[in-house]
């Protein structure tokens, strides 16, 4: 039987037509990207964005919905899909930033039942599944939760490998039991084997990307930093008093009780802990509740407004991040956009990539020495004022035209790779 290859290039529809002798014709589900060259993405190419789970308000979900207005911005045609959502979640993190369509849920695997509680490995299932199934229909599948390369997606948006995490996990935690050595090991196994090192990376920050390289080897990594609204922040000039403000995620993982044994070592600031909860909240809320007793200048808000997140931001002269190393640290940036100092742990990419570049003497690796800094640039309001400045300089890169023009940059990459293959 011989077979007649024929391309269709109108404006509506790229796809392969196979004319076969006996009349019989059929359309390949593929399609061919716009243009097949270089020049691509001078027409919208069509683009699926899956964020596994909605389960947390964080940087992550920030993430994909900033990128998907960038995607939008930039004339693509764009579809938000998970595999969970989590309604009061998405209210949350859709506050203040309109009309965003609501995630198609596509639901988990039979096979997934067999799991219950395993929710990464649980995970590490639907993610691959849904990019094959998604990929026919689309120019480009990027996947945006997991932490790996994976294979099926034309690129992968990782916020930290997950296989460092979980080897870093494996090698501290000593006391494991048996089976919880065994769960580790079998998502580790996973989720090396989902990986493809060829495929191209974005990443929150430098620091990261050097992590990305030394776990899954890939090379293809492009650092598009999470934006922030240096238009909106920057306007904000309030009394700036002795208000020393963190915004953070009330979790195990982010070390927020830390906060108050700050607060305690400085009686004349004002300290606010502003951030979003979850179902896993009750317990680390107990903790701080407990060690903030008796203290006067420590103020917990949670899942409050993004008013008054500004509000608060108006207000404080320095933003303290909780001792944890942070890929990013989008409340980093928003804060150093609104003039507030950052305070930050001496590690991760919010410092390397934010508050160094303001000044080396902002980062701390102690509960006593964030209170020694603290106190050192409320003592000194000429530096404080300098340093403020400096901040907003820095917050310019990280706006949202800068990162609609890195992930634009990005897409032709994508793009061009996809047209050689």
């Amino acid at each position: 039987m011989s077979f007649t290859l024929t391309l269709e290039l109108n404006s509506e529809l790229k796809c392969i037509r196979l004319n076969e002798s006996k009349d019989l014709t059929r359309w390949l589900t593929l399609p061919i990207l716009k243009g097949l060259d270089a020049l691509a993405l001078e027409e919208a190419v069509r683009v699926a964005l899956i964020h596994t789970a909605f389960f947390n308000a964080g940087g992550g979900e920030r993430l994909l919905l900033d990128m998907y207005r960038a995607l939008k911005d930039l004339g693509h045609e764009v579809d938000l899909y998970a595999a969970y959502l989590d309604e009061r979640v998405w209210q949350v993190i859709t506050d203040g930033m309109g009309d965003v369509p609501e995630p198609t849920v596509l639901g988990e695997l039979s096979i997934n039942r067999l799991f219950g509680r395993a929710m990464l490995i649980r995970r590490l299932l639907v993610a691959p599944y849904w990019v094959r199934r998604l990929r026919p229909h689309y120019d480009l599948v990027i996947e945006t939760f997991v932490g790996v390369p994976l294979r099926w997606a034309d690129a992968t948006y990782v916020h930290f490998p997950l296989v460092y995490n979980l080897e870093f996990y494996l090698k501290q935690q000593y006391g494991l039991r048996l089976y919880e050595r065994a769960y580790n090991l079998l998502a580790i196994w996973m989720a090396r084997a989902l990986a493809d090192y060829t495929k191209p990376v974005m990443t929150n920050s430098t620091w990261t990307a050097k992590y990305i390289r030394e776990v899954y080897g890939n090379q293809r990594v492009y650092v598009v930093h999470p934006p922030v609204n240096v238009e909106e922040l920057s306007t904000l000039n309030g009394d700036k008093g002795k208000i020393v403000l963190t915004v953070s995620r009330i979790d195990w993982g982010k070390r927020v009780t830390e906060i108050p044994e700050i607060a305690r070592l400085l009686p004349e600031a004002e300290f606010y802990l502003v951030g979003s909860t979850s179902s896993s909240s009750g317990l680390i809320l107990n903790l701080i509740e407990e060690r903030a007793r008796g203290l006067r200048n420590f103020h917990l808000e949670t899942d409050v407004p993004r008013r008054r997140i500004l509000e608060l931001m108006s207000q404080a002269s320095i933003y303290l991040h909780p001792p944890l190393v942070e890929h990013f640290g989008i409340a980093i940036a928003e804060a150093a956009a609104a003039g507030l100092v950052p305070v930050v742990y001496r590690d991760g990419g919010g410092w390397t990539d934010i508050a160094s570049r303001i000044d080396e003497g902002l980062g701390y690796t102690s509960v006593e020495e964030a209170a020694h800094i603290i106190r050192s640039l409320l003592n000194d309001p000429e530096r404080l004022k300098e340093l403020s400045a400096k901040a907003r300089e820095v917050a310019k890169g990280f706006s949202y035209e800068m990162f609609r023009e890195k992930l634009d940059g990005v897409l032709k990459e994508l793009i061009k790779l996809k047209v050689r293959s």
